[in-house]
């Protein structure tokens, strides 16, 4: 019995300090703070496969990212992890949150002729099937897990691009971006930085949840960012007639949100926000709104 006992003993503080190497791993591998999808412009000769692809990564750039990281998708984590480091998790709910909606508004403006037409089946099944999933479940052998569905669902976009100005007539992928579809991915831009701002100016947001909200709206401000650069590239003539000047503040702002990775977040510490504790809450939600006074301008403009 006693050396049972040791045995147990040793056993549970392996099994401790196993969790605590773990957990110091995630925690070093994780960033808030990933790359953005930049795209190269494109030659005056650019096909619509080309532009496609471009639309393509913008819409799943972020989320690609996220689940090719060292450890993948966090929420769905079993052991504990999304509780413990919820910095991680909040930043990759919030990429999900603001995927889903790129996919289906993205999907149904460029993919097909006319608003009466069938939408691709590829696209269709990756807004959802797909990103649709629960971004929390583990799944049995990883078949019915997040990470694979949202897997499947960058591969469906791929396989559209990939396909579009195909000559096989079962495969073949339409490519179709008009100015008010333009308007419209604009839009999407916008409600999605609304919301965002939303999450930031609500007055129940305690100390200790203010970092979750940051990150959650860093999240969806990388889909955004990614999804304006791949269309402005993809059209042009957003340029001229959204304003350059509204234009470049804005993904300025995006590239702001992007680097805002503060030691600790503090909430500040009144609801004044007059106190001397920074405020790192409505720091973020200053560039958040600029971001959308810039894009609300351009909306403006092209209404014109």
């Amino acid at each position: 019995m006693k050396f049972d006992g040791v045995l147990a003993k040793k056993v549970g503080l392996g099994v401790v300090a196993f969790y605590a190497l773990y957990l110091a791993c995630v925690g070093i591998a994780a960033t808030e703070t990933p790359s953005q999808y930049k795209p190269e412009p494109l030659p005056v000769d650019a096909t619509d496969k080309d532009r496609a692809q471009v639309m393509a990564n913008g819409v799943t750039y972020a989320i690609n990212q996220e689940l090719n990281t060292l450890f993948g998708w966090q929420p769905n984590d079993l052991f504990l992890v999304p509780s413990i480091l919820d910095n991680k998790t909040a930043f990759q709910k919030g990429i999900i949150y603001a995927t889903r909606p790129a996919s289906d508004i993205v999907a149904n403006k460029i993919s097909r002729f006319g608003d009466r037409d069938t939408l691709d089946s590829r696209l269709n099944d990756a807004t959802t099937r797909y990103f649709a999933y629960s971004d929390t479940v583990f799944g049995f052998w990883f078949v019915y897990d997040s990470e694979n569905k949202y897997k499947e669902g960058i591969k469906k976009w791929n396989e559209w691009a990939a396909n579009v100005g195909s000559n096989n007539p079962k495969t073949a992928g339409v490519y179709n971006l008009k100015s008010d579809d333009v308007y419209n991915i604009v839009k999407y831009c916008i409600d999605m930085t609304d919301y965002a701002l939303g999450t930031l100016n609500s007055q129940e947001i305690s100390h200790f949840d203010s970092d979750n909200v940051i990150y959650f709206a860093k999240g969806i401000s990388a889909v955004v960012g990614n999804v304006l650069r791949a269309l402005c590239v993809a059209d042009a003539s957003i340029i001229e007639r959204g304003g350059a000047e509204n234009l470049q503040e804005a993904l300025r702002r995006f590239d702001y949100i992007n680097e805002f990775q503060p030691t600790y977040v503090l909430a500040g510490g009144n609801l004044i926000g007059d106190a001397l504790i920074p405020n790192h809450v409505a720091s973020l939600s200053r560039h958040l709104d600029i971001a959308m006074s810039r894009l609300t301008d351009m909306l403006e403009t092209m209404e014109k």
